[in-house]
């Protein structure tokens, strides 16, 4: 019986270790799901704050944003469907909506508008309007307003090095490199996307 002694010893300290390490990976996995959870209710407190200048970043999975609840998750998970992007390749999602507001009053010396006139309405559609006032006797009032409804979804795709061949089995053999593609889909009919530059800073 003593001669099996070193083995059950060394059995029950290959257990201990296995448990210890079973137990630390599984706290490192806990203590991961609570930072990054921690950081998605700093990002919550931020945006429910009204906060213009101020944004916390959330950490989701693809599969966390499509089982949300939360409209703008839904709107993503759609331009990504829209785009035809696996979930594998998403890097980042981004959303935002802008409007732009200016008002600007025109005088002039004389009467253009009669004592009985009195104008104020608005036109326009969910992207556009604008509200015209017009004054007894010579005041012009206009109001436009911009809505702006932004998705930008970074993906990384893999392309050949060469021009790929025809022969679909010599394509097998042919390097490829991955490269990071940025999508910009703007909803608003109004706005024209001009210029966009990402850069990558390298460490």
């Amino acid at each position: 019986m003593d001669s099996y002694k070193p083995f059950i010893l060394f059995g029950i300290t290959a257990i201990i270790c296995g448990l210890i390490l079973f137990k630390g990976r599984e706290l490192k996995r806990y203590k991961t799901l609570y930072e990054k959870e921690l950081q998605n209710v700093e990002a919550y407190r931020a945006n429910n704050a009204g906060l213009q200048d101020y944004v916390r970043q959330y950490q989701m999975t693809m599969d966390d944003i499509r089982a949300s609840k939360d409209s703008v998750d839904r709107k993503l998970a759609e331009v990504v469907d829209e785009l035809k992007i696996k979930d594998k390749k998403i890097e980042y999602l981004q959303y935002q909506t802008k409007t732009i507001y200016k008002t600007d009053t025109i005088q002039v010396q004389d009467t253009i508008i009669a004592d009985n006139v009195s104008l104020d309405t608005i036109i326009g559609d969910k992207w556009y309007n604008v509200k015209l006032r017009l004054k007894y006797p010579s005041t012009v009032v206009v109001s436009p307003t911009f809505k702006s409804e932004q998705y930008v979804v970074i993906n990384t795709k893999k392309e050949y090095n060469k021009t790929p061949s025809k022969i679909f089995f010599i394509r097998w053999f042919q390097k490829k490199h991955t490269v990071v593609e940025v999508n910009v889909k703007e909803r608003s009919p109004y706005i024209i996307n001009k210029e966009s530059k990402f850069i990558k800073i390298v460490k």
